[in-house]
């Protein structure tokens, strides 16, 4: 496992192996609505959610509960919120969220390529006379991604959907922007709520469906340590000044070039 900047760990090697420091433009980006989702309505009485003793959804056997249970207590969640099952949910009123496509756009036209990022380093003698020397530490190559994010609310009732429908639109377009802007993940102003809709009736109820499309934009970025290069370099430096200092006689007839190219260093990270 590794983790990027963004503080998402990955449970793959390979984001590590490439230097990937951010990407987070499909799981992430669910992982982060859902969580912000279960924390938001954590607060609420009415739809309280409740997490179990592993943190997914508090779903009980409601035979002998109260009919206000989980209103002023944590015997039961009220609301199940998480991803869509490969089996239809049959908790409600539920909100459910899943990956609804994206597609790339530059940040640059050559994707930052050919970018250096500095550091500054501090260099202090024993007078205390300091230093601050600038340094390049990673080459970037970025680009950003834009997609949407389908939240869909079932409820057995049309009031009850347009209520967690406005109350899901209120904590993404104001209570939330700033949070998901310092993860990497920015909602867009443009918020489209579809009309309810009936669907498959669940046993004797019916069931409405309101779907929600989250617009968002992110950035994929990926950081290629300047150090390794730099002591490539560094050792032809030294190994043609020790070259100069050996004396002729001991090998008057070889020469020795060296050559190592940028690009060829780079593509091989």
């Amino acid at each position: 496992m590794s983790t990027g900047s963004s503080g998402f760990l990955d449970e793959s090697d390979l984001p590590k192996l490439y230097n990937v420091v951010q990407s987070n433009f499909i799981r992430y980006s669910v992982d982060i609505v859902i969580a912000g989702l279960r924390e938001f309505f954590r607060k609420d009485s009415l739809y309280h959610w409740v997490p179990d003793a592993w943190g997914f959804n508090h779903t009980v056997d409601h035979t002998d509960l109260p009919q206000d249970a989980g209103l002023k207590d944590d015997l039961t969640t009220r609301v199940f919120i998480g991803r869509p099952n490969r089996m239809d949910v049959i908790y409600y009123p539920a909100i459910t969220a899943k990956f609804g496509g994206s597609r790339q756009v530059p940040i640059g036209l050559n994707r930052d390529r050919g970018r250096v990022d500095y550091e500054t380093l501090t260099y202090e003698d024993d007078l205390g006379n300091r230093v601050l020397v600038q340094s390049p530490s990673h080459f970037v190559i970025s680009f950003a991604v834009e997609g949407s994010i389908l939240i869909d609310i079932y409820a057995r009732g049309i009031r009850e959907c347009e209520d967690l429908a406005q109350l899901v639109t209120i904590f993404f377009a104001d209570l939330q922007w700033n949070e998901n802007f310092k993860s990497g993940f920015s909602v867009k102003p443009t918020i489209n709520v579809g009309a309810f809709q009936n669907t498959t009736d669940d046993r004797n109820d019916k069931l409405f469906r309101q779907t929600i499309t989250l617009e968002y934009r992110t950035e994929y970025r990926r950081e290629i340590p300047v150090n390794g290069i730099i002591n490539s370099i560094n050792f032809c430096i030294d190994f043609a000044d020790d070259l100069k200092k050996v004396e002729p006689n001991m090998a008057p007839n070889i020469e020795i070039n060296t050559s190592i190219q940028l690009l060829d260093v780079l593509n091989e990270l």
